[in-house]
């Protein structure tokens, strides 16, 4: 499922990024398919280039700053969850119920994330 989530150049300099830097995060990654007329890449490609960007010896702090809020926003549309094993306890109705509420939390949390995506896009496209 989280193979397939994509972000365009538009989308990051929505996420504060500029075009140089929207551009030198995705040139060396293929795109994967085209959202329009922009070209789509995806997310883990993406935090691997903002991961290596971030590590040049002569990154401005303003960038690295600019960087490290593009990589929380992409995180949190990735949408990595870790699993809590809630079978070891002694009542097994509140661990269905925990489960629920982490399972009911994440898919808020990626829905949230995505709509930060798509305002990142729609920014991006009116302020150009």
């Amino acid at each position: 499922m989280n193979a397939d989530k994509t972000t365009t150049r538009k989308q990051l300099q929505g996420y504060g990024a500029s075009r140089y830097l929207a551009y030198s995060l995705t040139k060396n990654l293929t795109s994967v398919t085209k959202q329009g007329r922009a070209y789509a890449y995806l997310l883990r490609d993406v935090i691997v280039s903002i991961r290596k960007y971030k590590n040049r010896p002569r990154i401005k702090p303003t960038t690295s700053q600019t960087l490290e809020i593009i990589l929380r926003s992409l995180l949190e549309r990735l949408g990595n969850v870790t699993e809590v094993p809630f079978t070891r306890g002694t009542d097994t109705e509140m661990s269905e119920i925990a489960k629920q509420l982490i399972q009911a939390m994440s898919d808020t949390d990626s829905v949230l994330a995505e709509l930060k995506a798509t305002a990142a896009t729609i920014k991006a496209k009116y302020s150009s």
